[in-house]
């Protein structure tokens, strides 16, 4: 199989089976809002809007309207920095505060049921190549 179908067909599976597991948990976001949210996860909780637009490599108003749901299902507050007045931040609310722990183990278990055949280093060797072609591309 080539890989750019493998690609593309693991992203539509990754993407389904998180639909599912969201919907099944009834966690009000859709899978395109779980990369937002782990990656305000992953920044302790808060990060400047403008971070995320780089992390995820999509335009400011497409972030800004994902955010903007988040902030309505209340997921999310956005404010403005009080050191520049051009700054945005994202925050995480209780209510994801306290489904962090269900949406990160969704996410872990999708990552662990995609790599159960790979032995450690295999695993180690499959990041360092899809780190090398996302600098190349």
């Amino acid at each position: 199989m080539d890989f750019l179908v493998a690609l593309g067909i693991i992203r539509e599976r990754i993407n389904k089976e998180l639909q599912n597991k969201l919907k099944e948990n009834g966690i009000g976001i859709n899978c395109g809002h779980i990369w937002i949210i782990s990656l305000v996860y992953l920044n302790d909780g808060k990060i400047e809007i403008k971070e995320l637009v780089r992390q995820l490599e999509k335009k400011k108003s497409t972030v800004t309207e994902m955010i903007n749901t988040l902030e309505k299902n209340g997921f999310l507050v956005k404010y403005q920095s009080t050191e520049d007045k051009r700054v945005y931040f994202v925050e995480t609310t209780a209510k994801a505060n306290e489904m962090k722990p269900l949406i990160l183990d969704i996410i872990k278990g999708i990552k662990n049921r995609l790599l159960k055949s790979f032995l450690e280093e295999e695993q180690e060797v499959l990041n360092s190549y899809l780190e090398r072609m996302v600098n190349n591309i």
